[in-house]
């Protein structure tokens, strides 16, 4: 199957070519949209060789979400799959950071921080699922305890 929509591209890029340089050699007046033609097509043939290629992996990308993506998101998808497996480590780390809402059981962890100027190492003990995420809330919890 792909071997046909390779010929048929190589067919549909070059023919207008062939037709255009039979003319000219035939000594036939050529059709100005004969040679528009020809400059659009011939340029043309990776274009379709790339459709030919990233077809299959388009059609794999949508049917690995069960066909709930778009045909926008499949080519996404296909062309650039690192995009997809960024999203989803994000995704997995924003999920992480939430904190649980039963606090009161779980046990602490310990973490070492560095203040930054300090040549020593700081000690401190925070709750599971509590990450600072700036030098303020890290000055926070260190006060608290």
């Amino acid at each position: 199957v792909r071997a046909r929509a390779y010929t048929f591209a190589f067919l549909l890029t070059w023919s207008w070519w062939i037709v255009f340089t039979v003319l000219e050699f035939a000594g036939v007046p050529l059709p100005d949209a004969l040679e528009y033609v020809s400059g659009i097509f011939t340029p043309l043939q990776g274009f379709w060789n790339l459709m030919i290629f990233m077809y299959p992996k388009v059609m794999k990308a949508k049917r690995s979400q069960g066909g709930n993506l778009s045909w926008c998101q499949a080519i996404t998808e296909a062309f650039c799959p690192a995009i997809n497996r960024y999203r989803e480590r994000r995704i997995a780390k924003n999920a992480d950071r939430e904190i649980p809402q039963e606090e009161e059981e779980q046990p602490e962890i310990p973490v070492i921080q560095q203040q930054q100027g300090d040549t020593e190492l700081v000690t401190c003990s925070l709750p599971r699922g509590v990450r600072p995420e700036s030098e303020e809330e890290k000055t926070e919890i260190e006060a608290e305890q």
